[in-house]
């Protein structure tokens, strides 16, 4: 009961997240439950199903079959689909009956790998973890799969970058993708694979071949220590934003500069992704915000982790921080506020599709350019001032 959530609503579990992370692949997602799960994925957690191609199906999971079994029956209607729509890839999700009764979901994606050809994939998703497990799983996978040799660069050949973790559970589907990709060209590097917003089984094949790998959410974090390990690519962690001086920095492996100056104690905490939470703390450092607390509902990676942050693990815990804690200013998901009672600190909406789904993902700030500057620049004046009644 710990994780029951009463104001907020339920966040996006594993399917979804990896259901995301296969989604532009041109192939066959077969989430295998009565139908419930599919149309959480489709209908609240994929902003880019409506009006796309991309073909997720139910599997019409029986009472009868969760009893009997009838594995025969689905791999059948999965083959026949690919025969019809010739997929790149055929990936096989589960879901909270299948874990209960233990269907072999890889078992099944072998045989249909066996009668189409087509590569094929079970992703023992359960509905219990979150939208980042999901997603990170399914990376990997697909890496250990369809990566080739690097291939040896010519001589005066610009450096290739890898972008790891960008889903629209994260980044939205507003722009802030085409923004990255578009920043990080023009400052001079090419990108050899998206992972996962307009990814394709080339890019994975080349993507060893990159210079460096830039981690934007947690869900591509174990894809990049799985590259560094393989292939010796490094790996950053960091989103652009504003100015996009933050990430350029980290890419040029210059060292933070702590500035002192405009100095303000008030306290903020941040509520999101961790690794976008922190990118947006660097940038409030970097105007003088000196006590900045990153948290996080979907866990904290140790080596990206301070001091202090915190990990919420349920809505009783969010609630209790938030009431208690004497911060000044918040910054989260807008239907986070819905946990105010005794206090009302300063609150900045920046909705984080992963925990309001549809609510909110047409909301999004855009992550580079004078939106984010001016958000910023408004969560510090204010942080001066001192507290909005």
């Amino acid at each position: 009961m710990s994780r029951l959530c009463i104001d907020l609503p339920p966040f996006a579990p594993d399917y979804s997240g990896a259901a995301s992370a296969f989604f532009d692949l041109g192939g066959i997602i077969v989430m295998h439950d009565a139908s419930g799960c599919t149309g959480n994925y489709t209908g609240y957690d994929e902003p880019r199903w409506i009006g796309s191609k991309s073909a997720v199906f139910c599997s019409g999971l029986r009472r009868i079959d969760a009893v009997m079994g009838n594995d025969e029956a689905y791999i059948k209607r999965t083959v026949d689909a690919a025969n019809i729509l010739n997929p790149k890839v055929i990936a096989y999700l589960g879901s909270p009956v299948p874990m209960v009764i233990g269907i072999d979901l890889e078992g099944m994606a072998y045989e249909t790998e066996n009668m189409t050809g087509v590569p094929s994939f079970g992703i023992n998703t359960t509905g219990e973890k979150y939208y980042d497990k999901g997603a990170s799983d399914v990376f990997v996978k697909l890496i250990r799969r369809f990566a080739k040799k690097p291939v040896k660069k010519e001589d005066g050949a610009k450096k290739s970058v890898n972008l790891l973790g960008m889903i629209p559970l994260d980044v939205g589907n507003t722009g802030n993708c085409n923004r990255i990709l578009t920043f990080i060209r023009e400052n001079g590097f090419e990108i050899t694979a998206d992972f996962a917003m307009g990814l394709s089984v080339e890019q994975i094949e080349k993507c060893p071949s990159a210079d460096l790998n830039i981690v934007v959410s947690r869900c591509g974090l174990e894809a990049a220590r799985y590259l560094k390990r393989k292939y010796q690519i490094p790996y950053i962690c960091g989103v652009p934003l504003g100015d996009g001086e933050n990430l350029l920095k980290k890419i040029r492996g210059e060292q933070e500069e702590k500035e002192q100056k405009n100095s303000c104690s008030r306290r903020i905490l941040i509520i999101h992704e961790q690794i976008m939470a922190n990118s947006l703390r660097e940038k409030l450092e970097e105007n003088g915000c000196t006590n900045v607390t990153v948290a996080s509902f979907f866990g904290l990676e140790k080596e990206l982790q301070r001091a202090g942050d915190l990990h919420l693990k349920d809505e009783a815990m969010t609630r209790k921080i938030l009431n208690k804690e004497d911060y000044d200013v918040i910054v989260a998901d807008p239907e986070v506020k819905k946990l105010f009672r005794e206090r009302h600190p300063v609150f900045f909406a920046l909705p984080h599709a992963a925990v309001s789904s549809k609510v909110h993902w047409n909301a999004y700030r855009e992550y580079l350019g004078d939106d984010m500057e001016d958000f910023i620049n408004e969560a510090v004046q204010i942080k001066k001032r001192g507290r909005k009644k």
